[in-house]
């Protein structure tokens, strides 16, 4: 994950959002939010765990945990990029 988000930083902010502010505060906040993020997900997928597990086929549980992981995750780390990595003015 540490070598993804490595990955992901750079392109979020320089080709994504053209955010030009100030790096070290940009990259204290990803990694803040990142925990934050990730913690907050896995609860729920704890939860998600525990019922689905009991209720539903293997591969809807499967289905549901690659959505909650991966798209729960996309669609907040968008809006807190969204507020890290303010557009450049030209």
């Amino acid at each position: 994950m540490v070598i993804g988000e490595c990955i992901n930083f750079p392109i979020q902010r320089n080709f994504v959002f053209r955010s030009k502010g100030n790096l070290g505060k940009q990259i204290a906040g990803y990694v803040v939010a990142f925990c934050i993020i990730t913690c907050i997900v896995n609860s729920i997928n704890c939860v998600w765990v525990a019922v689905a597990g009991l209720v539903v086929p293997d591969f809807i549980y499967n289905i549901g945990t690659t959505v909650l992981n991966g798209g729960v995750s996309m669609v907040i780390f968008f809006f807190v990029n969204k507020m890290l990595f303010p557009a450049a003015k030209d």
